[in-house]
């Protein structure tokens, strides 16, 4: 008998096909029929109604194996924690088991240890552990970007809504409502439904200024059934709207932030023949209320100025320096080394220090210990030479203590660079930007070309070296730190002469490995001094304006009305809303991530010098 055993037991081995990734002893298989002819126990399935359950709530166990016969029933011995979170296994059929769990045990992972257990008792057990989770919280949703979006990515038709776990949802049109000021004629035509994503599509229009859209949800569940009754996902619509006329045209000037919330535009060049304390040069200052949408008049600087920068130091003042211009009641021009500092507590201008190289189209950084870089630059009246001092403005509660240290050397001087601070790797990276060398006494013996090289400041050891890594030839350009650290460099041209062109390529820096890598292109040649950049949203950027190149030799452009936005986690520029003007030799007001993010462009011109403003906000 033994051995007729045997012979049906290889004969089913033989004949069985086992598919790739199943159990060769599921016991509906002719392998495990040869167990059972042996005399052997079949592999016991079980099947767990789910693997995540609310406090108290109840998961079910479907098996192939009867255990009301045993002593014991069914056991489901838990590993690794203190206590168990089951109280309780009652049979609701032979084969059907209902788990309920311990209402004081409101959250944890566990894990249910089946091979070692039943191995005791001469059992297969199949799976050999379950792993399951107690979960009292109701899924979070929100939009894939963050909180915000560029208005065109309704237009266009859909949203991406993501949720921290696995949903359970209907998806029904009636289960999803819109509201709020950017809503407009804006309806949900369909919904698109996967285990953590859902997708909305669009008909009508939303708002054209933007806005507020609130999404309602209702009865969204996870998998262990916690939900809110209705889930209300606010996204904040950015879009391009028209400001207020700046009380005086200007170009070339610069525009900040304030801690408090106020927004300020200093200097610049006004229009043709209109003088300002005896010079078209601006010491003017004016701030920009976002409530009452106006501008007003703030006190003006000590220097008239344009082609300078600005930083705002770490106890909230403000910092300028050099540029081109003079102090007020002087009225000849030239390139300035004049450091002046803006208290918003007390609303003056105080001035401080000089550098020890005058310079304009130069860039600061503010270093972690509140000190203040100062980088490259050019000098004003042809021929140009451009700037290789580092100098270092310490920092004080007065400005007429603060001093200035020469650091030394770039080994290539430059300005119209780009410069990062770099936290994890200690250092400013300083990418690219225009040299320019004097070669004789006339107006046009210089030779300017744009910079592959990248310079390297460390900020603990106060020394300049140059990186091995290079850039695309480029200045005019810009760059923006990565939530990973790295940078992103994209925008700007190669050469000032007519074979000029626009790099579209960007490329992403490592200042730890001090490695360059290419990136994606941009969609139009974008530069500074026509283009503006803004963060919104998550980890996303709108580049707006630039100058599109449509000739071989680049001598002839347009300004560009398109925008484009990058974000990090699609990591690629895509199209989006357009500007309202196309400009160029304007400023921007860059608005904190506390309000919302976005900003304002402000005055340029496009042939005459503009006063005219745009705002690209949700408000």
């Amino acid at each position: 008998m033994e051995k007729n055993k045997l012979i049906l037991l290889l004969l089913c081995l033989v004949s069985c096909k086992v598919s790739p990734g199943k159990n060769m002893f599921d016991p509906n298989s002719q392998a495990s029929l040869g167990f059972l002819l042996l005399g052997a126990e079949p592999i016991v399935n079980m099947e767990f109604s789910t693997n995540r359950v609310q406090p108290g709530g109840t998961i079910y166990v479907s098996t192939n194996h009867d255990f009301t016969g045993r002593t014991d029933g069914l056991k489901l011995p838990v590993i690794g924690a203190g206590v168990t979170p089951i109280s309780q296994v009652i049979p609701r059929s032979r084969y059907l088991y209902e788990v309920r769990m311990k209402p004081s045990i409101t959250s944890g992972k566990f894990s249910i240890n089946l091979k070692d257990y039943y191995l005791n008792e001469s059992l297969l057990v199949n799976p050999e552990n379950f792993e399951f989770e107690i979960d009292s919280q109701p899924p979070v949703l929100e939009l894939r970007t963050g909180n915000g979006i560029d208005i065109s990515e309704l237009q266009s038709g859909f949203l991406d809504i993501v949720s921290n776990e696995d949903i359970v949802w209907d998806g029904n049109l009636s289960q999803v409502t819109l509201s709020g000021t950017a809503k407009n004629s804006l309806v949900v035509s369909d919904v698109i439904v996967s285990s953590r994503n859902i997708r909305l599509l669009f008909a009508g229009n939303p708002n054209s200024n933007g806005g507020v859209l609130t999404i309602s949800f209702s009865n969204v569940k996870d998998k262990a059934l916690n939900s809110h009754a209705t889930v209300m996902v606010p996204v904040n619509v950015f879009a391009f709207k028209s400001g207020p006329n700046m009380n005086v045209a200007r170009r070339s000037c610069v525009g900040i932030e304030l801690d408090d919330g106020r927004r300020l535009v200093l200097g610049g060049r006004a229009k043709k023949d209109v003088l300002i304390n005896g010079n078209g040069t601006l010491s003017h200052a004016e701030f920009y209320d976002s409530v009452s949408k106006h501008f007003t008049q703030a006190p003006d600087m000590v220097y008239r100025r344009q082609e300078f920068d600005v930083v705002k130091l770490l106890d909230g003042r403000l910092l300028v320096s050099g540029g081109f211009g003079g102090k007020v009641g002087d009225p000849s021009n030239g390139s300035l080394t004049s450091i002046e500092v803006y208290d918003p507590v007390t609303n003056t201008w105080t001035e401080g220090p000089h550098l020890t190289t005058p310079r304009q189209l130069h860039k600061m950084t503010v270093l972690p210990n509140g000190d203040v870089l100062v980088v490259g630059g050019l000098t004003p009246f042809k021929p140009f030479q451009s700037i290789a001092m580092v100098e270092l403005v310490h920092i004080t509660n007065n400005p007429a203590t603060m001093t200035v240290e020469t650091i030394g050397d770039l080994a290539d001087p430059r300005g119209k660079q780009t410069q990062t601070i770099s936290h994890p790797s200690g250092k400013v990276v300083i990418f690219g930007g225009e040299r320019s060398d004097v070669t004789g006494p006339m107006p046009n013996d210089f030779n300017a070309y744009a910079l592959d090289s990248i310079a390297i400041y460390d900020i603990s050891s106060k020394t300049l070296s140059s990186s091995s890594a290079k850039l695309y030839k480029r200045f005019n350009h810009f760059s923006h730190e990565l939530n990973n650290g790295e940078i992103l460099i994209f925008g700007g041209v190669n050469s000032r002469l007519d074979t000029s062109q626009p790099v579209l390529r960007a490329q992403i820096y490592n200042p730890v490995t001090d490695t360059i890598r290419d990136h994606k292109n941009l969609l139009f040649g974008r530069e500074w001094g026509s283009s503006f950049v803004f963060p919104y949203g998550k980890d996303q950027l709108i580049i707006a304006g630039g100058l599109e190149y449509r000739t071989v030799n680049g001598s002839t452009f347009d300004s560009i009305h398109d925008t484009e936005s990058w974000s990090e986690s699609i990591n690629r520029f895509y199209m989006t809303s357009r500007s309202l003007n196309a400009r160029w030799e304007g400023c921007e007001i860059r608005y904190s991530s506390t309000s919302g993010g976005g900003g304002m462009i402000l005055g340029g011109r496009i042939g005459e010098i503009l006063g005219n403003t745009e705002e690209y906000s949700f408000e």
